[in-house]
């Protein structure tokens, strides 16, 4: 996923060269910087759950729960986006 990042970036980097001349936005640049916005949106997300998942001490039931359900949620958010 990080790869797939680092090249739309590059790709949305090149495209802004090429729309500062023009001051248009391109299409294609509008669909970069939407995917783009996805990406971030998942991968906060992602961390955020990560670091619960992470955090939780695996010891009464209700904490168990707690990070069976956080870690439910990374994968459901995850799955949720269609890359």
């Amino acid at each position: 996923m990080k790869k797939q990042f680092n090249r739309m970036k590059q790709l949305a980097n090149q495209t802004v060269g090429r729309a500062e001349k023009t001051e248009v936005l391109s299409d294609d640049l509008l669909m970069i910087e939407r995917r783009l916005e996805n990406v971030r949106l998942v991968s906060h997300n992602a961390h955020k759950r990560m670091v619960m998942c992470l955090q939780g001490n695996v010891g009464s039931d209700a904490e168990k729960r707690h990070v069976s359900n956080s870690c439910f949620y990374i994968s459901k958010s995850l799955r949720s986006t269609h890359f």
